[in-house]
């Protein structure tokens, strides 16, 4: 199923626990797209594969493995990153 980014930010929000700076500009006219989704179906047929773990339940381990990984909040190298 597609689902546009805001849910997947109010996943986020909801599971690490804190609330997101959102900030909505108006779509380039390079293409970018309000909503996306993966066809796996080329994965399942060559390799078998079958997601077995809902957006919302990936969401939510990856926010308990980033509170296990990062206990004390970001390091000074990523609390620096910025990207390109």
């Amino acid at each position: 199923h597609p689902h546009n980014v805001s849910y997947l930010v109010d996943l986020l929000e909801e599971f690490v626990g804190k609330k997101a700076i959102r900030e909505y500009v108006p779509l380039p006219a390079t293409g970018d797209v309000l909503r996306t989704h993966a066809d796996v179906s080329l994965a399942t047929a060559d390799l078998g594969y079958e997601p077995k773990v809902s957006l919302r339940e990936g969401v939510r381990r990856f926010a308990e493995w980033y509170r296990d990984y990062y206990p004390n909040g970001l390091d000074a190298d990523m609390a620096a990153y910025k990207p390109l």
